[in-house]
């Protein structure tokens, strides 16, 4: 009898499957799995079987080992609607979307009614990042009013990348009323707010987000980012921070306070906080560029240090590149037309505009065929401008670096200009790639690359002197004459001399505060201690923080200024109004060791000579390269005493300082600085060079 009874339990029974499911519905998948076992054991249900043993291995995190037993249940019975969607959803988990989606389909081709295999249908198109197929399954769920609470996230996030924003803002505020504390929702509708009416609308959506959910860090990046954009530097540095306290080891938001901190004012610590970054996130060369880009502002870094910190980003991320560059098949003959290819951010209301436009305009087309690249967030007016000078416009907005390659690559792009260098939003990786076998990098980056991937950096004598320690990756090709050309904005004519009225000097800087540094303020107070009763006026978007505020004038009281004497001005940005106020100054102040390009351009267009200081490397001889295109050369400094004597000798003849102030825009007109045709045939002319140059190596 003991045997038998022994026999009896361990026997498997017909009801296992049935037991197995009660025990699934409980939560108890293991129970529930082994049940599963014995009846298979017995040969009883065996398809149904497997597919509630996959089943609860896609619940229990095991979906990979759960797909030959679904694959298995699916092709024992290829009609059961269980056994295609178990299957669906194990391919789901296994990221494999789109047999997720094939999965899916077949079971909605079997029963179109099924509602789960819509749902599932469209959430595997979204992983698909399918948004306009998962739009329209989730639309169709909705008009059966069969939307899910877990619906309505990803249908809205399906609007907002086909541009539907005001679409997913009534999607999302309909789900808000159902769900008012979900943190995620309120974080889309500020992104889908900040498209549709505006930065204040999108701030409050995200600050429900984070009081919802402190750590939801893309909240606080977005929110600090729309702060630094539109110019409240001192919120974007405070969220930054808040955000540091919610969660110091998420690394992305050191980006953030890097670019707030620079914004005022404070390049050393920017710098910093974008070293913690890379030093514990290697890979990141976006942070890397940030990292390598805002060194240049640094007054205490070497041309040596600026080098080696270039060099570190080639070979940390470019360098490995090498290995993958194509053979390049162009036809290596020295006169046909070539086709050359501009890679930019910036084609966009951005100041690389107002030195490309000429260039653009003025190409020879006998000789070129022009392709632009275009990384742009979103358009604008002075796109369409830039579009109609350019034979091949391509959106490559959303590309990724690889896929960009491989297209310029397809293209058959001769010459390859870079025009952002480390900047933000570059195309760098896609140099490193080697699209093109002839590459350049010229106007958007003050500087080495550090690319050994590009052949040529763009310049001039004034830039790049012989002589010069600034170190190179590429090999410089100065061209004869000014390698800028200034395409002159719409702007009222210049005032009266300031000073005429004042009875004193005005002195005054535009640039942006991270170029404001120690050293930079040591030279002005050396130009106002020159000039008594002189004083400075300060302009900047950013002077309304009162952080920004404080440091730069801490920065005047070390530099030993008399703080009475310097006055800030909120900066415009309007474009009409920012030239306007020009008519504020009687002479511009350079900063340093990062001058300004477009800043000096500017203030000599609107009738405002600028004093500068030439150093050692690029980003400090702007000024220098810009004034002696104008035949201004004795306004740019040698040395810190100089500055100061220049400053007094300008301010001191006031009758000399009216008159070039009433002639320099025509000087300016006059001069190689805004001379677009010989530009573009300098220009030409160096590519022309360095294509016969590549076609020489090729025959060796």
């Amino acid at each position: 009898m003991t045997s038998l009874s022994y026999a009896s339990a361990t026997m498997p029974s017909a009801d296992s499957l049935a037991e197995a499911k009660m025990l699934f519905k409980a939560g108890r998948y293991t129970e529930a799995a082994a049940r599963c076992r014995e009846s298979l054991g017995a040969g009883h249900a065996v398809a149904e079987s497997l597919v509630l043993l996959g089943s609860i291995g896609t619940l229990t995190g095991a979906a990979k080992e759960s797909l030959p037993l679904l694959k298995l249940a699916a092709s024992l019975a290829p009609k059961n609607i269980s056994a295609i969607n178990a299957l669906g959803l194990a391919h789901k988990a296994t990221s494999n979307y789109a047999q997720a989606c094939s999965c899916f389909e077949q079971v909605l081709a079997l029963s179109p009614d099924q509602t789960e295999a819509l749902r599932n249908l469209a959430h595997s198109q979204i992983g698909q990042k399918n948004w306009q197929k998962a739009q329209a399954v989730f639309a169709k769920l909705y008009q059966q009013k069969k939307l899910s609470g877990k619906d309505w996230l990803p249908y809205a996030t399906s609007l907002h990348h086909l541009k539907r924003n005001a679409d997913a803002v009534v999607l999302l505020s309909q789900f808000l009323k159902i769900d008012p504390e979900n943190a995620d929702t309120w974080y889309m509708l500020g992104m889908c707010l900040y498209h549709t009416q505006g930065a204040l609308a999108s701030i409050e959506a995200y600050k429900k987000s984070i009081k919802y959910n402190p750590k939801k860090h893309e909240a606080y990046i977005n929110l600090a980012a729309i702060y630094q954009k539109h110019a409240n530097t001192g919120m974007a540095a405070q969220i930054s921070r808040q955000a540091l306290e919610a969660d110091e080891r998420y690394l992305p938001f050191q980006v953030n306070y890097g670019l707030a901190l620079a914004a005022l004012g404070k390049s050393h610590e920017a710098v910093e906080a974008f070293k913690r970054y890379i030093d514990a996130a290697p890979g990141s060369y976006r942070c890397h560029s940030n990292y390598v880009f805002y060194s240049q502002y640094l007054d205490y870094a070497s041309a040596k240090d600026i080098y080696h910190r270039h060099n570190e980003w080639n070979l940390r991320h470019a360098q490995p590149l090498q290995r993958v560059w194509p053979k390049h098949s162009n036809d290596p003959s020295p006169e046909r037309r070539l086709r050359i290819g501009y890679v930019s951010p910036d084609f966009r209301a951005h100041s690389c505009s107002w030195f490309i436009m000429d260039l653009l305009a003025h190409h020879d087309r006998s000789a070129f065929e022009i392709h632009a690249y275009a990384n742009l967030e979103r358009t604008d007016s002075i796109t369409e401008k830039l579009k109609a000078e350019i034979e091949v416009w391509h959106d490559v907005e959303g590309m990724s670096e690889t896929e960009l390659a491989r297209t310029i690559y397809k293209d058959g792009i001769d010459i390859l200009i870079d025009l952002a260098g480390h900047t933000a939003r570059n195309s760098l990786i896609t140099f490193a790639c080697k699209p093109a076998p002839v590459q350049v990098t010229w106007l958007g980056y003050p500087g080495t690359t550090g690319l050994t991937a590009i052949d040529y950096r763009l310049s001039d004598p004034w830039l790049t002197p012989d002589g010069t320690p600034e170190i190179f990756s590429e090999t410089v090709y100065n061209l004869p004459r000014v390698s800028h050309c200034f395409r002159a904005p719409d702007a009222p004519e210049a005032t009266a001399l300031p000073a005429r009225e004042n009875e004193f000097i005005t002195f005054g800087s535009f640039n942006n505060f991270a170029k404001i540094s120690d050293a930079a303020v040591r030279l002005w107070a050396a130009a106002l201690n020159a000039v008594p009763r002189s004083k400075f006026l300060l302009k900047s978007r950013d002077i309304g923080s009162q952080e920004a505020h404080d440091a730069i004038l801490d920065r005047f009281r070390r530099a030993g200024a008399d703080l009475s004497r310097i006055v800030f001005a909120n900066g415009s940005e309007r474009q009409a109004q920012h030239l306007s106020q020009y008519g504020l100054i009687d002479i511009a102040l350079d900063t340093f060791p990062y001058g300004g390009m477009t800043t000096t351009c500017e203030a000599l267009w609107m009738g405002v000579p600028v004093i500068t200081m030439a150093g050692d490397r690029t980003s400090a001889r702007y000024g220098a390269s810009v004034l002696n295109a104008v035949g201004l050369g004795e306004l740019v400094a040698d040395s810190p005493e100089r500055f100061g004597e220049i400053a007094a000798e300008l301010a001191t003849n006031i009758d000399e300082l009216e008159k070039l102030r009433s002639g320099l825009r025509t000087r300016m007109a006059a001069s190689p600085l805004c001379d677009g045709i010989g530009f573009a045939r300098a220009v030409e002319d160096a590519y022309r060079d360095m294509w016969t140059r590549w076609c020489q190596s090729r025959q060796g």
